[in-house]
């Protein structure tokens, strides 16, 4: 009598253990034919996807290629500007320098013949007056 529970309780666990693989085989093949197709639209695209990504590369590399051009000769073309822009600056100071002193001395003769002239147009209008 054992021996026929224990067949009965191995048969159970068998019935069980079977009842659930049943699902999970079935979902096993579900999957491999998703994979399948997958698979088979991978082998159908997945050229054409390579031939663009290769021409993408390309133009990628054509573009970095124009880009360092492009800056060589704009850092080019600042180093030209920075000099002129140097240039201007040294004619500047070298100007101020000539015509700041001349100016300034100018500027005092004339301030100094304009005192004059006023001292000497108080002094006649003063002789003036007193006479």
């Amino acid at each position: 009598m054992i021996w026929e529970i224990s067949v009965l309780i191995v048969s159970m666990a068998i019935l069980i253990l079977v009842a659930f693989l049943v699902p999970t085989i079935v979902q096993f093949r579900r999957s491999a034919q998703k994979i399948e197709e997958v698979s088979a639209n991978l082998d159908r695209h997945l050229p054409g996807i390579l031939a663009n990504m290769d021409e993408i590369a390309t133009n990628l590399s054509a573009i970095l290629i124009a880009s360092r051009q492009q800056v060589k000769s704009l850092s080019t073309a600042v180093e030209q500007v920075r000099g002129m822009v140097d240039d201007v600056v040294t004619i500047e100071k070298r100007i101020k320098y000539q015509i700041e002193k001349p100016l300034v001395q100018t500027l005092k003769t004339v301030s100094a013949a304009n005192k004059a002239m006023q001292v000497f147009l108080a002094t006649v209008t003063r002789s003036r007056n007193n006479r």
